[in-house]
């Protein structure tokens, strides 16, 4: 929480309802952000924390379900289980609300509110988070809120994380560079009973005796993630094996399953791989890269002290349709140094670096790039985005067999 003032993030699609809120808030020494549903939500807490949240739980006209709301509530508890939401609902909805605290919110509001109801239910929400604060500290204030995304892949990975997180199971973590791992390892141990205690990160392809020796120690009790783990050296990897006793493992790799257990000793692979959690290529998550992208504009323009900039239809065309080799991590790039770098009232394709020929709706993202294994690498992956990851169309596409198609799939992480 800020030692000036807290923060109060008020999502409601209803725009006179939510200045409302913010006014009243404002009025009282509070710092008020809002947001129209639950993607602008994710964009304003990557810019600011926020000590409170006010949810609404429905944003379509006439629905009364909640079902948005819960989801968003789910995520919110899952990425952070300090979190203080306070959900908002009309006369009928109490029902509702009551379920939605005993799905994690602290408390809430039945509209139309009283301003005194409001603004003391709030203020015990400052109250608990500044108590949870105090009993724990937050992940830091630039740390990204959630492994962001829509379709139902992610959605598949978040809901196995919700699962297995409070558990001790240990935990393999595969995909290609850039698909989320480092924040799925961190989403698992923030939602994990060691969540109070270091998590600790081994890098496996650098690590000595000495190293080890020390990251064990240091994990004793607490949560160890051992960074591309096939790296270790094999002399190593029976050490560790054995020094794993009392320590939440949490694993992660770039190799399919059959290269791993070629690189890894059997012990160790027994201790790392309870469970194990594949995180998809950006290309297999349909919209995703769209509304990631724009969570990184809108963070970066708020880092860098720039004016927040809309796409053009052509720039989230281009966006949607890239095969983006580098998945999220290509996607981040791109919108910083779109922010950093474009000139115009809205971002185009050029900003973002893509390509977007008038006959073509599958742009290139740096097409000027010779390098042929990259160039390889985004032709396979866009075949297999256009069939939908059907490996049989996009092989007679691409002029391959299957077994060539799935050696290159292989070798690319998709």
């Amino acid at each position: 929480m800020s030692p000036e003032s807290p923060r109060i993030l008020v999502v409601d699609d209803d725009a006179d309802i939510a200045r409302a809120a913010q006014l009243l808030l404002e009025r009282h020494g509070m710092r008020v952000a809002t947001a129209a549903d639950p993607d602008a939500a994710w964009v304003a807490l990557a810019q600011r924390p926020a000590d409170v949240i006010l949810l609404d739980l429905n944003f379509a006209r006439g629905r009364t379900s909640g079902e948005e709301g819960f989801a968003l509530l789910d995520r919110l508890i899952a990425a952070d289980r300090h979190a203080v939401v306070i959900v908002v609902t009309g006369h009928s909805g109490i029902q509702v609300a009551v379920q939605a605290m005993r799905g994690g919110a602290a408390d809430f509001v039945i509209k139309p509110w009283s301003n005194a109801r409001l603004l003391a239910t709030v203020e015990r929400g400052i109250a608990l988070a500044q108590a949870k604060r105090d009993a724990a500290p937050l992940p830091p204030a630039d740390a990204a809120p959630a492994l962001l995304g829509d379709s139902a892949a992610i959605a598949a990975v978040r809901d196995l994380i919700a699962r297995i997180a409070p558990t001790d199971a240990p935990v393999l973590l595969r995909g290609a560079a850039g698909t989320g791992k480092t924040l799925a390892a961190s989403a698992i141990h923030r939602a994990s009973p060691r969540a109070d205690a270091p998590l600790v990160t081994l890098d496996a392809g650098a690590a000595d005796a000495a190293m080890l020796d020390a990251a064990l120690a240091e994990a004793a009790g607490a949560s160890l993630v051992i960074d591309q783990v096939d790296r270790l050296a094999p002399g190593l990897q029976p050490v560790l094996a054995r020094g794993l006793a009392g320590i939440r493992v949490i694993a992660t790799s770039r190799c399919d399953r059959p290269t791993l257990i070629a690189a890894l000793h059997e012990d160790l692979l027994d201790r790392i791989a309870t469970i194990e959690i594949d995180l998809p290529p950006l290309a297999a998550r349909g919209d995703d890269a769209l509304l990631i992208a724009r969570h990184f504009l809108a963070v970066f323009a708020g880092r860098h002290g720039k004016s927040a900039r809309a796409l053009t239809p052509e720039a989230a065309r281009a966006i949607a349709a890239d095969a983006w080799p580098d998945n999220v991590r290509g996607v981040r790039r791109a919108a910083e140094r779109a922010v950093l770098l474009g000139t115009g009232e809205a971002h185009d394709v050029a900003d973002l670096a893509l390509a977007l020929p008038p006959d073509d709706l599958s742009p290139r993202a740096l097409a000027s790039d010779l390098n042929l294994a990259r160039s390889e690498e985004t032709l396979v992956a866009a075949a297999l985005k256009r069939h939908a990851f059907n490996v049989s169309r996009a092989a007679a596409e691409l002029g391959l067999t299957r077994a060539a198609l799935y050696r290159r799939m292989a070798r690319y992480g998709l």
